[in-house]
């Protein structure tokens, strides 16, 4: 059953599923991108990869690929409420009639960054006052692969009651979507296990489909499982005009990549007084930032950058979700 035009926005839907990474068919062991000869910085909408150092052995991209189902936590506007959905220990996924395959090449990015704050009493990452310092990422497109499903209604069928178990049955259809950008920042390809650091954990993407534009947040789980929350945003019917200064606009639809990943790193973060682990709170969408309504206008801070901005479009239609229950 579709949900009504006034609160569809209030679903979170968590993805989650396992990732396998491989380059010309070989599975990728070196999971660090500090071992790529790119760089780049983010601004606007998306990090923009330039390479700044050509060699005789050309690094071949690794390719991502996720693999999956999908649960809707309907009526959730705050994100503090949505649990993790739980999965039987002998299944490899969560029970969902909801199931997506994605993939798409992992490009090595090096970020210049400086010192994030974090929570906690302790004193944090300790840099100097504005010190910058080379942060390593990819930036993976999840925009190939089969999709992901969604139900859709037929609106074909006649109101004859008596054909109203068909109709019900038909209207139980599902169909494949594809988003039309899908970018992924994580630091590791493959689960790293450092629990000294466990940003190294922290996935955010951001991404556009006809639905509209949506951001996610999640962590990487032992095994190479990645448990991602999306939240789709508002926006006004002038978005394809790309107005950043359009006050009905959802203000989280213009951030970058990295904007992004700050503004969760600042709230998901806490630095641990004892032994300064860096450790994550779990699980990393119960920030507020994932609220369904977010009108702060100032942006997370993030490095300077020549870049040009790529602004995303796409025609968007209202989401659609059913009444399945995440796992009790």
């Amino acid at each position: 059953m579709a949900e009504d035009s006034s609160n569809w926005r209030d679903t979170l839907y968590i993805w989650d599923g396992i990732t396998s990474s491989t380059t010309d068919g070989v599975p990728v062991d070196d999971t660090d991108a500090s071992t790529s000869t790119s760089t780049g910085t983010g601004t606007g909408k998306d990090i923009t990869p330039t390479t700044t150092t050509t060699t005789e052995h050309h690094h071949h991209h690794p390719l991502l690929s996720w693999k999956g189902t999908w649960v809707p936590i309907t009526n959730c506007p705050d994100a503090t409420k949505a649990d993790v959905p739980k999965r039987n220990a002998f299944k490899e996924f969560i029970d969902s009639d909801f199931k997506f395959t994605v993939s798409g090449t992992a490009i090595p990015t090096v970020i210049a960054t400086t010192a994030t704050p974090t929570t906690g009493e302790g004193e944090g990452i300790k840099k100097g006052d504005n010190e910058e310092e080379e942060d390593h990422f990819f930036v993976t497109k999840l925009t190939e692969g089969e999709g992901w499903d969604m139900k859709v209604d037929n609106d074909d069928d006649d109101d004859d009651d008596s054909n109203h178990n068909e109709k019900k049955s038909r209207m139980m259809k599902k169909k494949k979507y594809q988003d039309e950008t899908h970018d992924v920042l994580v630091k590791k390809l493959r689960w790293s296990g450092n629990d000294c650091d466990q940003s190294e954990y922290l996935i955010v993407a951001k991404g556009m489909n006809e639905f509209g534009p949506f951001i996610s947040v999640g962590w990487q789980r032992p095994g190479c499982r990645w448990t991602v929350a999306r939240r789709y945003l508002q926006v006004s019917s002038s978005f394809d005009t790309n107005d950043a200064n359009d006050t009905n606009d959802d203000p989280r639809m213009y951030w970058s990549l990295m904007e992004l990943y700050h503004a969760v790193l600042k709230e998901s973060i806490e630095t641990m007084p004892e032994t300064g682990q860096l450790r994550l709170k779990i699980p990393p969408w119960q920030l507020s930032i994932m609220h369904v309504n977010y009108q702060q206008q100032q942006l997370p801070q993030e490095p300077e950058s020549n870049s040009n901005n790529n602004d995303d479009g796409g025609k968007r239609k209202r989401q659609k979700t059913t009444t399945t229950a995440v796992d009790k």
